[in-house]
């Protein structure tokens, strides 16, 4: 996938808005990429639209059909994405993920998105004993 479609930085993997969701799935496919940022511009700086996963588009395909692989990420994208403050405690985190029923929250600095958690990477915390 081009770098300028495309960028990955430590656990964030962003994707431009008006990407075909074909595309999407293929980057979600790769291995350690659960969830993709979606962007309005290109950049570091470039404003977020929303969150999408795997999930997202199975659900899409299930209600609308295998066109939506054609169809621009934004359309299926959810903007309204669990997120929580970089300062959040595991037990916080964990909570976000129950309350919302997903798999994937944004771990938010300064109104930015620092990195992408799954449920597993709070379950494996946890486990760990780590507290926080």
């Amino acid at each position: 996938m081009p770098a300028s479609m495309q960028q990955e930085t430590a656990r964030i993997r962003t994707i431009h808005r008006d990407r075909p969701v074909a595309e999407a799935m293929q980057a979600l496919a790769e291995p350690g990429i659960g969830a993709l940022v979606v962007v309005e511009g290109f950049g570091a700086d470039a404003p977020v639209l929303g969150l999408l996963t795997q999930r997202d588009i199975f659900r899409a395909v299930a209600a609308e059909g295998p066109d939506v692989y054609g169809r621009c990420v934004w359309l299926i994208t959810d903007h309204d994405f669990p997120a929580v403050d970089v300062g959040a405690s595991a037990q916080e985190r964990l909570r976000a993920f129950c309350d919302r029923q997903v798999d994937h929250i944004a771990l938010m600095e300064s109104c930015r998105v620092s990195a992408i958690l799954s449920i597993w990477d709070c379950a494996t915390e946890r486990a760990a004993g780590v507290v926080s």
